[in-house]
């Protein structure tokens, strides 16, 4: 009994954090298409989890409304596939896919309507399961693709990267898989645990969410030739012009600026030099400008340097430096003093 209370408050209080943060991604000035998109996942979480008290509350047990509120739940699949391919293609989330995707779910609720079998349920949970599984294995391939990009485009990456998705992409197979147990072992305590880390899963997401920035990845021209005229002047113009120092630097102002396009320099970072146009500047900055600043300047903060050396963020001078130098920057400092 006093699980079943305790499933019902947390049911009530995962209600009452959905709807509120349903209302402030609304109410939000200059809101982002993609916190538009978790605005409305978590109305449909609300939705799940307001059902949910409800039916806490006046103890429903049956067994046939437990199974159709399985076949409910199953929809939350379709806010996961929006939230992550949203992320790394922006506007693939819109309301064409939406019931596309919710069609699917409408074969097995007519069927157990038709025939309410045990044995449709577990279809309908291996279905899930197979579906969740080809769209996070496709997902994460995409994923990979939208990460060098970034990499081969940008010079600081700190609003656009997705890095974090991964873990939290992991958090979302879990809180599925959890899903599929609850939905099997029907217990209280699971559906607890269940309310306790869909809400850790959410938080965690939208602190992400609120400093992200779409990045649409554009097509990759064809090069015709690999004759690269830029390649003897365009070390002398990054460094004499200190274009390095330019913390939104992307490789589209580069190429416009040396009279060549995107592609092309790209394909000569890749081909030639053999590493990313993110790497590229960051290792300038650090040598042309951290180092030397860390050396005649011993008093000025990490902080200073960073952003005098044209990083955007203190994290990702840090990670920078570390992979370039083999120690942290501090660790650096010490060992020159």
């Amino acid at each position: 009994m006093e699980t079943i209370a305790l499933s019902g408050f947390l049911s009530g209080f995962a209600t009452a954090y959905f709807a509120l943060h349903t209302y402030q991604l609304f109410s939000r000035k200059n809101s982002s298409r993609m916190q538009r998109v978790v605005a409305f996942i978590f109305v449909q979480w609300a939705l799940f989890n307001l059902k949910d008290f409800v039916l806490t509350i006046h103890e429903y047990n049956d067994s046939t409304i437990q199974s159709i509120i399985i076949l409910i739940d199953g929809t939350s699949l379709i806010g996961y596939t929006c939230f992550i391919y949203e992320l790394i293609s922006p506007g693939w989330a819109t309301l064409r896919r939406v019931v596309l995707m919710a069609t699917a779910y409408v074969p097995f609720l007519l069927a157990y309507l038709l025939r309410p079998y045990e044995w449709v349920i577990h279809l309908y949970l291996v279905c899930l399961f197979l579906v969740g599984a080809i769209v996070f294995l496709y997902w994460l391939r995409k994923a990979h693709r939208y990460v060098r990009y970034i990499r081969e485009n940008f010079s600081n990456i700190d609003e656009i990267d997705i890095s974090w998705l991964r873990v939290v992409a992991w958090f979302f197979v879990i809180c599925q898989l959890l899903w599929v147990v609850i939905s099997i072992v029907r217990h209280p305590l699971t559906d607890c645990l269940y309310y306790v880390m869909s809400i850790i899963l959410w938080q965690v997401t939208l602190e992400y969410v609120l400093n992200q920035k779409p990045v649409t990845m554009e097509p990759h021209e064809p090069v015709a030739t690999r004759e690269y005229s830029f390649a003897q002047t365009l070390p002398s113009i990054i460094e004499d012009e200190a274009l390095y120092l330019n913390p939104t630097l992307s490789i589209k102002d580069l190429a416009q600026h040396i009279g060549t396009n995107r592609t092309y320099l790209s394909d000569y970072f890749t081909n030639i030099l053999h590493t990313t146009f993110y790497d590229y500047i960051n290792r300038l900055r650090i040598e042309k400008q951290s180092v030397p600043l860390m050396q005649d300047h011993p008093d000025y903060t990490l902080e200073r340097i960073a952003s005098e050396s044209g990083f955007q963020s203190i994290s990702t001078f840090r990670r920078s430096f570390q992979k370039l130098k083999g120690v942290s920057p501090s660790e650096y400092r010490k060992q020159k003093k």
